[in-house]
């Protein structure tokens, strides 16, 4: 199998389930298989169920046990068997074209390990309300990874081969396991590219920054000290830890009106529409 596309859901908006899934679905590049992780008392089991007897290209994978994002994403990652790995959230969409053209930038350059995309922003009623803009070459990336996400996880296709040798999602880091994950590529010095095409439909919630609270910010301090030591040098880094600490130790009425600062959005490169 050349392509394996997973994705963990819980309880998500049947609405948005939908559009996600339509949207893989129905995408120019069809061999691949596509494997959904879900948790007991899944709400849309039946419609999951559903979707996987219509299209044989769909596995759903039903946990025992609560597993949460990570533990269902590295299931799925174990359960599959494409050469590379696309990933995707449940309330998000893709363009048409996607995995065509992730897939079609691996084959063609075999030193990138991970690519991403920008993103549109998108509200509950998928009118696109502005846009993410990430930076596109390796050393930029890696830069950037000092003080933000530099790579849209429902944007990422990997190479197998490199998550083998890098590991999986880091469980014990609850809203931050996919900055560990990708800071890990870095320490192994495995390189990243992000296509400067929007790809991906990324569902904005108004509730976003209170979603991911304080320990989303302690987290990435975590694995931003456990592994910044293996990439920057210390003058670089310093910086952002302490810029992490500080916002992690915040109340949440001062963290939630600092992440809608203007210049916050700036340094995240968010354009709103």
């Amino acid at each position: 199998m050349k392509l394996s596309v997973i994705m963990a859901t819980y309880n998500e908006d049947l609405r948005f389930l939908k559009s996600c899934i339509d949207s893989i679905l129905n995408q120019t590049f069809r061999d691949f298989e596509f494997l959904i992780v879900i948790e007991p008392g899944e709400k849309n089991e039946m419609y999951l169920d559903n979707i996987a007897a219509a299209d044989s290209r769909v596995r759903v994978l039903k946990n025992d046990k609560r597993l949460g994002v990570a533990g269902s994403r590295n299931r799925a990652i174990l359960e599959s068997s494409g050469e590379y790995i696309a990933f995707m959230d449940g309330d998000d969409y893709c363009a048409p074209d996607r995995l065509e053209k992730q897939l079609s930038f691996l084959e063609n350059n075999p030193d990138i390990s991970v690519v991403g995309s920008n993103m549109y922003l998108v509200d509950k009623d998928n009118v696109i309300i502005g846009e993410r803009i990430y930076p596109e070459l390796h050393k930029d990336i890696k830069n950037y990874f000092l003080v933000t996400m530099a790579v849209a996880n429902p944007s990422i296709m990997v190479r197998r081969s490199d998550m083998s040798q890098v590991g999986f999602f880091d469980n014990k880091l609850f809203k931050a396991e996919d900055f560990d994950l990708w800071l890990r590529f870095l320490v192994k010095d495995k390189k990243m590219h992000n296509l400067q095409d929007k790809l991906v439909f990324y569902r904005t919630h108004p509730n976003d920054n209170k979603k991911r609270g304080h320990i989303h910010y302690k987290n990435y301090f975590a694995a931003l000290k456990k592994h910044g030591k293996f990439i920057w040098p210390f003058y670089q880094r310093l910086t952002s830890l302490l810029l992490f600490f500080v916002v992690s130790n915040v109340s949440n009425s001062f963290l939630d009106y600092l992440l809608n600062l203007k210049i916050v959005k700036r340094i995240k490169n968010i354009r709103m529409h």
